[in-house]
C-alpha cells in the first residue's frame, strides 16, 4: 500500500476550503511528493480537477522528505513551511523542492509557498504555532513563514540572545518592515544604529542593510511587499 498516497489524500480533504489559494494559475501544474526512506512517491493535480494520483505521473516540481518528517507535520510536531526554509539555495533542509518545469519556475515557487502554507498544515481550518520549537533556521535566525503569496513575504522570528538576524548583510531591491514583539538588543538599518523596542514597526528602505542584533531573546514579525 502507497502510504504517501493514502496521507496526500486526506490532507487534500482537509483542505478544501483553501484549495483555489493552492491552484495559483490558469494551467495545470503537477507537483509529486516523495517519501525519500521509504520510495513513495503521489502526484497533486492542479487542473480544472484538483486531485492525487498514485507515483510520480509527470511532475513540474517535486517536494521530497522522509516519513519522519511528514509524521510530525502531521502531528504538529514540526512546521512544513519552517522545514523548508533556508537562507541560501545551496542548503540543505528536511524539505527539499526541485523544480522540473524551467518556463514555469515563477509559478511553481508560489504553489510550493501555497503548499507549506496550507496543504501541510493539518486541520480544515489551518491554525499554525508560532513557537521557537517549531522554527527552522535562515538568515542567522530562527523563522516561520506566514504567507508567502503574490509580492508579499512574512515571516515569524526568534533571534536568539547573541545572533544577528540576516548577519551577511543581504540587501533587497523591495520595501520591508519588523515588526519588534519582546526582547532586547540593537538594529542596524542603512547607516543607522539604534536600540530596539517591544511594540515597534522599523520601515527599512529599498537596497539597505537590515541587521537586528539580540542582547536577549527577540521575538519579530517580518514583512516585505512588492517582491514581484
Amino acid at each position: 500500500m502507497n502510504k504517501c498516497l493514502q496521507i496526500m489524500k486526506e490532507l487534500l480533504k482537509d483542505a478544501a476550503l483553501y484549495m483555489d489559494l493552492v491552484k495559483t494559475n490558469k494551467h495545470e501544474i503537477r507537483v509529486s511528493v516523495e517519501l525519500t526512506d521509504r520510495g513513495e512517491t503521489a502526484t497533486l493535480i492542479l487542473g480544472d480537477k484538483i486531485e492525487v494520483v498514485d507515483g510520480s505521473v509527470n511532475p513540474d516540481g517535486k517536494l521530497s522528505m522522509t516519513r519522519q518528517v511528514l509524521d510530525k507535520i502531521l502531528e504538529r510536531r514540526a512546521d512544513a513551511f519552517a522545514l523548508a526554509a533556508r537562507g541560501r539555495s545551496d542548503e540543505v533542509r528536511p524539505i527539499e523542492f526541485e523544480v522540473y518545469s524551467k518556463e514555469s519556475s515563477k509559478e511553481l515557487w508560489e504553489t510550493e509557498a501555497a503548499l507549506l502554507t496550507y496543504f501541510f498544515t493539518p486541520g480544515r481550518i489551518k491554525v499554525r504555532s508560532l513557537s521557537q520549537e517549531l522554527a527552522g533556521y535562515a538568515h542567522g535566525a530562527h523563522p516561520i513563514p506566514v504567507v508567502y503569496w503574490n509580492g508579499l513575504r512574512s515571516s515569524w522570528y526568534i533571534v536568539k540572545a547573541g545572533e544577528t538576524l540576516n548577519k551577511e548583510g543581504t540587501r533587497h531591491s523591495w520595501p520591508e518592515m519588523l515588526i519588534i514583539l519582546k526582547g532586547k538588543g540593537k538594529a542596524i538599518v542603512h547607516d543607522e544604529q539604534f536600540k530596539i523596542e517591544p511594540n515597534t514597526a522599523i520601515y527599512i528602505p529599498r537596497n539597505s542593510i537590515h541587521q537586528v542584533i539580540a542582547e536577549e531573546d527577540v521575538e519579530l514579525f517580518w514583512m516585505a511587499w512588492q517582491t514581484s
